[in-house]
């Protein structure tokens, strides 16, 4: 019998309630401290074109950019994908329309971030990441490809480096340019701290080799090919990870939402109850703790894909103790950037 493996994943996403453990996805570690970071590096790899060999055979569509956007807004503890994020714009999604109306009227800051909480989408930045065989990596992870959700924090530090020209002050370098060409890449650096109940990723950086790219794989010192073409052969197709929005299903929920009209088909968990209304605060909120994230930034050195991971310990921890004392300035966290961002098209609409 021949089983259609999409409809298999998007029954699946919704009998879990959209929790269930994707081995192709990366998911950094729930951080306990506050002061010293989790550390995990790796490289994110350029687009995936369709008909590009991957790891479940070619790609259904191209990628425009190094990334995929999406979104879910999170009703009940159920994700239902926005069709705002997900067609970047061109599609209205009526929650966000309606928290946009609700943002205009309200000026005080706390309160326009409960009506962020409860009605616009909390989005995300899907990526293909290969982990180098390096000490500071779980061994589990080395030499592996992953996907993942990446949040604004890291984004905001990938485009300041996509639009950098060059490595800057000889005494600082940066990353800087396309830092997911295979052939000459910036290894990023994330680092995961405790704060509040979540992760931070705010110390995250790039590690900028002195201001030289190098290959995600090498040997002796030049790009390694044949390990490189292995490398992107592994990435994952990402559109089949992404729920597409269904407009119809948004707009129903909207309307359970907004005026409590549970007549669409619903199930109970799914929705609000028909005595749910604006004034009570509809149960739509954002994603569970352990679905968001926070960000950070550090030094790096060449990386032999061939190489024992042993070998390269200890250029890796070199590399660790010089950016320890590194720091960052970055100290928005992720929910300030978006309101801000959000409060700009509300601004740019206006004009």
């Amino acid at each position: 019998m021949a089983y259609d493996v999409q409809a298999i994943r998007k029954k699946l996403q919704g009998s879990t309630r959209g929790r269930f453990n994707d081995p192709d996805m990366f998911k950094p570690e729930k951080a306990q401290d506050s002061t010293t970071p989790i550390k995990y590096r790796f490289f994110v790899l350029p687009p995936v074109m369709k008909g590009d060999t991957t790891g479940s055979g070619p790609a259904t569509k191209s990628m425009e950019q190094f990334f995929v956007t999406h979104g879910n807004h999170w009703v009940n503890d159920r994700p239902h994908p926005c069709p705002r994020i997900y067609s970047e714009g061109a599609d209205e999604c009526p929650i966000c329309s309606f928290g946009f109306d609700l943002l205009r009227e309200e000026q005080n800051q706390e309160k326009r971030r409960l009506i962020l909480n409860q009605w616009m989408p909390q989005s995300y930045y899907m990526v293909n990441i290969y982990f180098p065989s390096v000490k500071t990596n779980p061994e589990d992870l080395r030499g592996k490809t992953r996907y993942y959700n990446a949040s604004k924090t890291l984004f905001d530090q990938w485009t300041s480096c996509l639009l950098r020209d060059d490595a800057g002050d000889p005494e600082d370098p940066q990353a800087f340019g396309v830092f997911f060409d295979e052939s000459a890449a910036f290894c990023y650096q994330l680092e995961v701290l405790k704060s509040g109940r979540n992760n931070s990723y705010k110390t995250s950086k790039f590690l900028a080799n002195g201001g030289d790219p190098i290959a995600i794989a090498n040997k002796d010192g030049e790009p390694n090919t044949k390990a490189i073409q292995k490398v992107l052969e592994s990435r994952i197709d990402l559109y089949s990870k992404i729920e597409e929005p269904d407009l119809d299903k948004i707009k129903k929920l909207a309307s359970v939402m907004i005026n409590g009209d549970d007549d669409d088909g619903f199930d109970e968990d799914e929705t609000l109850s028909e005595s749910s209304s604006v004034s009570s605060k509809p149960k739509a909120k954002s994603p569970p703790a352990d679905a968001v994230e926070s960000d950070s930034l550090e030094d790096e050195v060449p990386f032999d894909a061939d190489a024992d991971a042993d070998a390269n310990a200890d250029t890796a921890d070199a590399a660790d103790a010089a950016d320890a004392d590194a720091g960052s300035d970055d100290s928005d966290d992720s929910a300030n950037k978006e309101i801000e961002d959000l409060l700009g098209q509300l601004d740019e609409d206006d004009d």
